[in-house]
């Protein structure tokens, strides 16, 4: 009777033990999850960050930082640096952070960043503020979708759907500069024209998925060809006007063109691209001839490098600071404490960026293994990859995917991608033969014959492909293909997508409508 109590007291402790040790792993890993998530410039920023308020690791090299005083620049075999005191070394250890931060060259502010201040000076929930971020930044120098903004939810936050996607994006196409985080041109004067409140039903119309009823920019001509398109008009899903309702005359036509005149195509090009940003790669992809095979090697190098500082190091094994309990020893006990704390916590940080050079690089070989035709043909071969098949295959959650593709990018024989690219739905399912192109002598598509045909799901990055071909192809066509056309020739290809997702994809590769390529 009498080891009850030990043991319950014996339990309690052990559990409370256990809680703590668990406290403190989900600490380490959401500090890890946080480094994993960041770009290399958020990253380079909290390494410089770090090592100013943390002596204990220094930066021995740094690519991207010329005149910054490194570790290797230290003279390590004096003994007045081998005794320097904390201060001394949390003194070095500023200067060369403000050095980095003199170093590091002055930038206008770019599109991403006048999003971010306006997103942010409003309060959003987590999932939003995340979200709505990740939209910001996947905007090119003209304000329009880099990648589908439907790939940028993440499955592992349930908060995260389609609803709060597109209330997201509205928010945002409502901040200045007004009309950005859009696919394309057209959305864009479609959305100005939907929140200046003023627009004619002509005009809503013509913006609509009508563009090329522009050409040529001539009332009477528009005019025709809407009302032949009215006289068939069926009431389309997704439409804002009722189209059976519609009647215009030629004035209306020539008040719209007027207004359409007013509108800015390209809302963001105040701000365009930033020319004092680089990307660097994080991984590079390479063919070993002889082999065959593809290597997957990183490019960290870009990164400032760190190590434990030898000084911290050595004062941490320096146990006769911890001796008598005098009050000379409890001042040495003090400086004891700070030094171990911070050798730990130094040791942690360079765990955690081991930690993501690690997922970064098994990840990417993943996805070389399941996208081995693209890397060999181009675009028209990047196959429908899910991020949870990629989780799946290396042994991690899928929200640490989300988290590994974020910001970074990979560059291969086909160019720089962010790694985001190579993760699409399947959007279509196509019969195909291979052909010559004319894009890097790969197989394009034609229609399929009953030899050598293969059924393939397509990602929406193929069927982008297949269209910029098709473009390609009809270029010295006298009329410009409209997007009808361009739907038809992509069924030839038993490739069936509507109109409206043409028009969209068109935008997206930066090719304008019919209209404006024939002016």
């Amino acid at each position: 009777m009498s080891d009850t109590p030990g043991f319950g007291l014996h339990q309690k402790l052990s559990q409370q033990q256990v809680q703590i040790q668990t406290q403190k792993m989900s600490q380490q890993q959401i500090l890890s999850l946080k480094m994993l998530n960041m770009s290399n410039m958020d990253l380079r920023k909290e390494i410089y960050s770090f090592v100013e308020k943390n002596p204990a690791l220094e930066i021995t090299r740094d690519m991207g930082m010329e005149g910054v005083k490194t570790a290797h620049e230290t003279n390590y075999q004096n003994d007045d640096t081998r005794s320097m005191s904390v201060s001394q070394s949390q003194q070095l250890a500023s200067d060369n952070f403000q050095a980095a931060l003199e170093a590091s060259p002055d930038s206008r502010k770019s599109l991403a960043e006048h999003l971010e201040h306006q997103f942010l000076s409003v309060q959003h929930t987590a999932s939003e503020e995340a979200l709505g971020l990740k939209l910001i930044y996947n905007l090119d120098s003209k304000g329009h979708h880099i990648l589908a903004p439907v790939s940028l939810l993440d499955s592992g936050d349930s908060n995260q759907n389609e609803e709060l996607l597109n209330r997201l994006i509205f928010q945002i196409n409502q901040l200045d500069p007004v009309g950005c985080c859009c696919s394309g041109f057209e959305e864009s004067l479609l959305i100005q024209a939907k929140l200046r409140g003023d627009a004619s039903d002509a005009v809503l119309f013509i913006l609509d998925g009508h563009f090329e009823f522009l050409n040529p920019p001539q009332p009477s001509k528009i005019l025709r060809k809407i009302n032949d398109y009215l006289a068939n008009a069926r009431l389309e899903e997704g439409n804002s006007i009722d189209l059976k309702k519609l009647k215009f005359n030629e004035e209306q036509i020539e008040k719209a063109l007027e207004y359409i005149r007013t509108l800015d195509p390209y809302p963001a090009r105040e701000y365009s691209e930033d020319n004092n940003r680089y990307i660097h790669a994080d991984v590079n992809v390479k063919k070993n001839e002889e082999t065959g095979l593809f290597t997957v090697e990183d490019n960290f190098d870009c990164l400032p490098q760190v190590r434990l500082s030898r000084d911290f190091e050595s004062l941490a094994a320096d146990r006769s600071r911890v001796t008598k309990s005098t009050e000379e020893s409890e001042k040495k006990r003090s400086e004891h404490r700070f030094v171990m704390e911070s050798v730990r916590d130094a040791k942690q940080f360079m765990e955690n960026l081991e930690y993501r050079k690690r997922t970064v690089l098994l990840a990417c070989r993943a996805i070389v293994d399941e996208q081995q035709e693209f890397f060999e043909k181009g675009k028209r071969y990047l196959k429908p990859l899910r991020q949870k098949d990629i989780a799946k295959k290396i042994g991690v959650h899928e929200a640490t995917i989300s988290r590994m593709a974020n910001g970074k990018y990979l560059r291969c024989s086909q160019g720089l991608f962010p790694i985001s690219f190579f993760f699409s739905n399947a959007v279509s399912q196509a019969t195909l033969s291979p052909s010559k192109t004319v894009e890097s002598g790969a197989a394009a598509p034609s229609p399929a014959s009953a030899q050598n045909s293969t059924e393939v799901a397509l990602s929406r990055t193929a069927v982008m492909a297949e269209l910029q071909a098709i473009l390609a192809e009809h270029a010295n066509d006298k009329k410009a293909l409209s997007d009808s056309k361009l739907c038809a020739l992509l069924e030839e290809r038993n490739i069936k997508i509507a109109r409206r997702t043409v028009a969209k994809y068109r935008a997206q590769l930066n090719i304008d409508s019919s209209y404006t390529r024939k002016l």
